[in-house]
């Protein structure tokens, strides 16, 4: 069949309205950004959109935590994230415990750590969430865990935390006590739920990949809630680029790590049924959310 050549007028109309097309959904985009857009010209609003609060402070944490200070009310309003941070310990004991179902985590904040976290509990609201307590509730409130849990705890603060201090007085040396705790839990959370022991916390502070790998999700994971727009990371996910990729990488050493570390627990046997109970409720909780995997 021979294909129809068309006219030069039928080829500049269906140009134009391609081109007219493309327009009307710019349009049309750039209209919903406008409209959904928290426009603010408050101090706070533009120390954070110009990047100024970087000069005083190294992080966001450090910025928040002045602003709390500076605070009459212990509550500061960061209106173009569409969020509130707050130390007041009236509002934290209101949303956490007198009326805990009316401040729901959200999709906006699902979205933010579902790929990390999954549909784990510390993501999700309602009945996942009620569902995942139920579960953690039976797991880690019986004697036996709890047991199990401080004798894990105590003998890491008597044979690496107190000697990791005490070498440090000793010698007169400066640590950085932010780090020996995250060593300190991150030994304590691995003995407990995997019972296998990544010892970072010997008087050398090795730091294993898992670790490094968390971190390293963790961070690039915060980073989208600092980001000004949801669209900036999104689009960064779905082009595969910058820190969206890094932060891919990371997770995904994070999955393998963890499973091998499972699965090498696995053959070696149970000490006791505790230990199983933590893994399963690891790949549980890291079963992808739909918040995540969109």
């Amino acid at each position: 069949m021979d294909a129809v050549e068309l006219s030069w007028g039928a080829r500049c109309a269906g140009l134009a309205f391609f081109v007219l097309s493309v327009l009307v959904v710019a349009l049309a985009a750039v209209l919903l950004l406008v409209r959904r857009w928290p426009w603010c010209s408050c101090h706070v609003c533009r120390t954070y959109l110009t990047g100024s609060w970087a000069k005083d402070f190294t992080n966001l944490g450090d910025w928040y935590a002045h602003l709390l200070r500076e605070s009459p009310t212990g509550t500061v309003h960061i209106h173009v994230l569409g969020c509130t941070v707050t130390a007041n310990p009236a509002n934290v004991e209101y949303m956490l415990k007198t009326n805990f179902e009316n401040f729901p985590k959200g999709k906006r904040f699902s979205a933010l750590l579902g790929d990390l976290l999954g549909g784990g509990i510390f993501n999700v609201d309602g009945d996942a969430w009620c569902h995942q307590r139920k579960m953690a509730s039976l797991e880690l409130g019986s004697v036996t865990v709890r047991s199990y849990a401080y004798k894990i705890v105590a003998h890491e603060v008597e044979t690496r935390l107190l000697p990791v201090l005490a070498d440090a007085a000793d010698k007169g040396k400066v640590v950085d006590l932010q780090d020996v705790f995250r060593r300190f839990a991150f030994d304590t959370i691995c003995k407990i739920s995997f019972g296998l022991d990544p010892g970072c916390l010997d008087l050398d502070m090795p730091m294993s990949d898992l670790a490094n790998a968390f971190d390293t999700a963790s961070r690039l994971s915060a980073m989208r809630g600092a980001a000004a727009s949801p669209l900036v990371w999104k689009m960064k996910r779905m082009l595969n680029i910058g820190s969206e990729r890094e932060l891919k990488k990371a997770i995904k050493l994070v999955d393998d790590l963890a499973s091998a570390m499972i699965l090498q627990r696995r053959k070696l046997g149970f000490e006791n049924a505790v230990v199983a109970g933590r893994q399963d409720l690891w790949r549980g909780s890291r079963r992808p959310s739909a918040a995540g995997s969109q």
